[in-house]
Parts: structure tokens; C-alpha cells; sequence
């Protein structure tokens, strides 16, 4: 891995885990909470079900930075293949990623567009993962870290996208590297629009034998992790001393062993 490569693995996770960092300095803020205390203070059907408390106020706010963990991981898994495969492919980034009719491809390889090598290599890589025969121009990829889209706004996008890559002769390939939640049932929906699907290991071996690299092997290397550990241990030790936490701790400290 080049130190170009590292740099700017590095400043995409610094970006992602600062922008988490100040989501908690705010949520958790001693303003934030008394706001929303009174709002639930207030409304009466948190009331009646005695809901309008300080340690409810304090599962919302974590409620609300699970999922943002979640959308910064997947920002990261987006990301960096798209720069990689920018890198192994020889391609200008409006290539890799291309807008089509206002939506963003996460990963764009039109044959017409590399080399000969590197469109068998993309063919051999996909039979290879999927079992079915390259049939068409190139590959159209989505990368997420999870999938549990929830709202029927999302999958029409995917099925849109979908129709767009067929029609620009590139094959839907969309890659899901959790397997704590990906739904069956929005998958088969994709499944039938012409999506081929790629979960858990078998989508990381994938996107690693395309762009030969490992994003796992890469998040392993010691002065990357090192790096990772150090900003997450700062967030999480300002959320325990934040207003908010403090507030619930104070509430129940006669009961903390």
C-alpha cells in the first residue's frame, strides 16, 4: 500500500470519526438535553407512560449516534474502494463515479473505458463471485456497509439505478458487507429488478480481488488502527463525561456497584 494510498485512507476515516465526534459534543450537550427533556416533559403521551424522564432523553440520543455510527462506517466503505478503484483502473473520478439522471454509482468500470487485461480480470473476478457469464459492458457497483434500507423511497432509487446501469450496458452488482442486517425481503425485491447480490465475505473477497486490496487488511495495519483507536477512545470518554450521561449517572448513583 503507497503512502498516498494510507494518507488518504486516513483522512477519510479522520473526516468521518470527527464529524461522529462532533454529532456527540452537540446530542450530548448540556442545552441539547434540557431541551429535549422538556419537550418530553411536555408531550402527553411520554408523560402518561412515563417516558419524560432524563434516561429517556439519554436511549434517544444514543438511539440517534447507533445510527450515525452506522452511516459514517458506510461512508468509509463507500469511499475508499471508489479512490482505489479510481487508482487500479486509471480512471478520472466523474468515470469511477458517475451521476445518472442525479444519482451517484458508487463504483463505475465501463470496458470501453479500460484496458483489455483489466476488462478480463473484471470478468474473470465477477464469474468468479457470482457464477454467471459477464454478458455485458462493464460492472455498475453499490457498496454498503449494512443494508436495512427503511423506507420504500430508498429501494425505488436502487431499482431505479438499476434500470439506469442496464441501460448504459454495465451489470448491477451490489455488495453488502454486514451480515448482522441485511433484509431478505428488500434484497429479493432488487434481486428481481436485476441486481446481483454479494454479502458478508464473500462481497469484501470480492471488491479485494477487483481492486487488489484488502480494505480489512488495510483497517489491520498498526499505525491505521492505532490511529482509529485513539479518536474513538476520545469520543467515547467524552460521551461518558458528557451533560447528558453525567445527568443519569447522578440520577442513579446510589444504585452503580
Amino acid at each position: 500500500m503507497s503512502q498516498e494510498f494510507e494518507d488518504r485512507f486516513l483522512s477519510v476515516i479522520r473526516h468521518q470519526l470527527q464529524g461522529l465526534s462532533n454529532k456527540v459534543s452537540a446530542d450530548f450537550s448540556k442545552e441539547n438535553f434540557e431541551n429535549e427533556l422538556a419537550s418530553l416533559q411536555t408531550d402527553p403521551v411520554y408523560e402518561k407512560f412515563a417516558f419524560n424522564r432524563a434516561e429517556y432523553v439519554l436511549v434517544r440520543f444514543m438511539g440517534r449516534i447507533s445510527i450515525s455510527v452506522g452511516r459514517r462506517l458506510g461512508e468509509i466503505y463507500d469511499k475508499v474502494p471508489r479512490f482505489a478503484a479510481a487508482a487500479r483502473f486509471n480512471l478520472a473520478p466523474e468515470q469511477i463515479a458517475p451521476v445518472l439522471d442525479g444519482l451517484e454509482l458508487d463504483i463505475g468500470l465501463k470496458f470501453s473505458e479500460i484496458n483489455l487485461a483489466d476488462q478480463q480480470h473484471a470478468a474473470v473476478t465477477f464469474k468468479k463471485y457470482t457464477g454467471s457469464d459477464l454478458n455485458m459492458s462493464g460492472l455498475g457497483i453499490e457498496i454498503r456497509y449494512n443494508f436495512n434500507p427503511n423506507d420504500s423511497s430508498r429501494l425505488r432509487k436502487d431499482v431505479h439505478m438499476g434500470e439506469l446501469l442496464a441501460s448504459e450496458g454495465l451489470k448491477p452488482i451490489y455488495l453488502v458487507f454486514s451480515t448482522i442486517s441485511p433484509r431478505q425481503d428488500a434484497i429479493s425485491r432488487l434481486t428481481a429488478s436485476g441486481w446481483t447480490f454479494l454479502v458478508g465475505d464473500p462481497a469484501l473477497k470480492f471488491i479485494s480481488e477487483l481492486l487488489g486490496m484488502e480494505i480489512q487488511t488495510v483497517l489491520d495495519k498498526p499505525v491505521i488502527k492505532a490511529e482509529i483507536k485513539r479518536i474513538v477512545d476520545g469520543i467515547m470518554s467524552d460521551l461518558i463525561k458528557s451533560h447528558a450521561f453525567q445527568q443519569v449517572v447522578q440520577i442513579h448513583k446510589d444504585e452503580i456497584i
